[in-house]
């Protein structure tokens, strides 16, 4: 009797702590808590770069469809005291960048020419300054380049494949381009442009000499702006407007 009730409460004791263990072990694991933010990194902040802001939006347009370089110009998104600055060439104002660009043809000799930009945004410094990243591609079998003074580049198929490239487009109140920044390369071990950006990197993947930054440089722009003037101006000589500063000119510096 006493070992049949001994059984009985064995029989209990297990049937009233299976739903216990039951729950126990079907019990999903913990789910792992969310990382710490790293003391003292701020977030990202995603407001710099949100596509819908109205500065961004116009930049990828302009860039696509109005620079002179990539398409034909649209005069009438460029302001009366724009400047136009890269390595090589600049400070340009309004009337030089756009014969400059008539004079080159960029997109007419590449007609297949795609900026490709990505990453753009906002500089924190600045709210009116839309900076982003190119990465060029074309293919040289349209229309030949146009060098100044008739003297012309003729097509031979080059295929151009850009490394990245800096880009930055600053507007006035507005919304007019006052400044357009170019090739600036962020990394010159992409692409097939000798590390080259803008006219230049193509000039390079077309096989057009052009001088490395030094005494002949500077005295080849020098003579094409100021004596030979056959269009394509390196530099503007007058006409800068007042809020350009800086001295240097075409590669000085560079």
């Amino acid at each position: 009797m006493p070992r049949q009730l001994l059984l009985l409460a064995a029989a209990c004791a297990v049937v009233s702590f299976a739903p216990v263990a039951n729950a126990f072990f079907s019990m999903a694991p913990p789910a792992p808590t969310a990382a710490k933010t790293k003391q003292g990194i701020p977030p990202v902040d995603r407001k710099l770069s949100d596509p819908n802001n109205k500065l961004i939006q116009l930049a990828n347009e302009i860039i696509h469809t109005s620079s002179g370089f990539y398409s034909q110009y649209d005069e009438s998104v460029f302001a009366d005291d724009f400047v136009f600055r890269g390595p090589y060439i600049g400070p340009l104002n309004k009337a030089d960048y756009l014969s400059t660009m008539d004079t080159f043809g960029i997109y007419r000799a590449l007609p297949d020419i795609k900026p490709n930009p990505f990453g753009f945004s906002i500089d924190p410094q600045n709210p009116r300054k839309v900076w982003f990243i190119i990465r060029n591609t074309g293919t040289f079998d349209g229309e030949p380049l146009g060098l100044g003074a008739g003297l012309t580049f003729p097509p031979n198929g080059s295929k151009l494949e850009g490394c990245p490239e800096t880009f930055s487009l600053t507007f006035d109140e507005e919304d007019k381009v006052k400044y357009l920044s170019v090739g600036y390369v962020a990394d010159r071990f992409e692409g097939n442009t000798k590390g080259k950006g803008a006219a230049v990197g193509i000039f390079n993947v077309i096989r057009m000499p052009f001088p490395e930054p030094g005494p002949l440089l500077r005295f080849s722009q020098w003579f094409a702006t100021e004596i030979f003037d056959g269009g394509a101006r390196s530099y503007s000589t007058e006409n800068i407007p007042e809020w350009w500063t800086d001295k240097q000119v075409a590669s000085e510096g560079y």
